[in-house]
Order: structure tokens, then sequence, then C-alpha cells
């Protein structure tokens, strides 16, 4: 009888242990109302580089374990390369503020292009969302505008879904002033 039991626990753990768990997967989309329309795209600005840090660069979603040291998730995984998820989502995000779109700066010709860089984009050992990201204008091989945007956010719950859209408040945060920062440049230009 004792064996007997051993053994059935050894075979109800065995089937615990072959148990696989099933990767959670994360798209960067905007949160905004795409209906079909014509597009307007702008004459005055374009979508130049859009940078991300290498360490985002990666599958797993990124959380800081300790001072300076980062560990990209296994099983919550980005569905797309990140660097496309940023720039799709960030391209909308500034359309809807700005008015218009932002085509690709190669797509352009005598406009301003806005550059974009993510240095930091992950969620902290405290339960925040943090991003660190530059942007600068150039016009005629000239920078007109450098400028810094750095956030955090507290997660509304536990886990990397919280950790996802706390990132995307931030992205659009840093849309909306990229859009505001257009709209200054304008004016100066004028």
């Amino acid at each position: 009888m004792k064996i007997a039991r051993l053994l059935l626990l050894v075979v109800l753990l065995a089937g615990c242990a072959s148990q696989t768990i099933e990767p959670s997967y994360y798209l960067l989309r905007s949160g905004k109302d795409l209906s079909s329309s014509t597009l307007r795209p702008s004459s005055d600005f374009s979508l130049g580089a859009v940078e991300i840090a290498p360490y985002l660069d990666q599958p797993g979603l990124v959380m800081e374990t300790t001072e300076g040291q980062m560990r990209p998730a296994s099983q919550n995984l980005w569905a797309e390369p990140v660097f496309d998820g940023v720039r799709n989502f960030l391209a909308t995000e500034i359309a809807q503020a700005h008015g218009q779109e932002l085509l690709p700066a190669k797509l352009t010709s005598d406009s301003t292009v806005v550059n974009i860089r993510i240095d930091q984009l992950h969620g902290t050992r405290d339960g925040k969302a943090i991003i660190v990201a530059y942007w600068w204008l150039v016009r005629a091989d000239q920078v007109i505008a450098l400028n810094r945007f750095s956030e955090s956010r507290a997660l509304q719950t536990s886990g990397y879904g919280a950790l996802v859209d706390a990132e995307k408040v931030l992205l659009a945060e840093l849309a909306q002033q990229i859009a505001t920062s257009l709209v200054t440049a304008r004016s100066a230009a004028e």
C-alpha cells in the first residue's frame, strides 16, 4: 500500500512537471480609434529615425531586478519586434495629437525631420514603468531643437499586462510632447 501511494505520488509529480507554461504575447498598439479615412500628411514635418536602446531590442519585456541590472521576461514577450511596435505606436499617437500624419523622411523633401531615441522603457522593482526618451528636429541638416522626456508611472495592478499598459501611457505622453514641440517649431519658423 505504501509503495502504491509512493508510485501514485511520483506519477502525479511527473505529470505536473511536464506541463509547459504558455507564454503571453503583447502588442504595442495605440488605443486611438483608427477609422478608414483619407490621411492628411504633414508638409512641414516627417518621421526620421526611431531608435531604441539595445537592451530593449529583444523578445521579452524588460524588468529592472536590482539597481542597474535588467532581466528580460522569458514568458512575457512582445508579439512583434519591439522596435516596430514603438515606431508604429509613436507614429499613430503623434499623428493623432498633431492632426496630421508624419510620412517617413525618405518619402518627403524640404521637411523638418523628427528623430526619436528611446533610452529606457522598462519596469522597475518598485512597481513602476519608466521611460527616458530624446527627440530632435532637423531642418536642412541642422538640429533646430533637442528635447528629453523622462517620466515614470505606477502600475495599476501587478503583472506584465499592467506594465505594458503603463508603457503605452508613457509612450502616448511622449507622443503628445513631440506633437507640442512641432507646433512650437512651426511658430518659430514663421
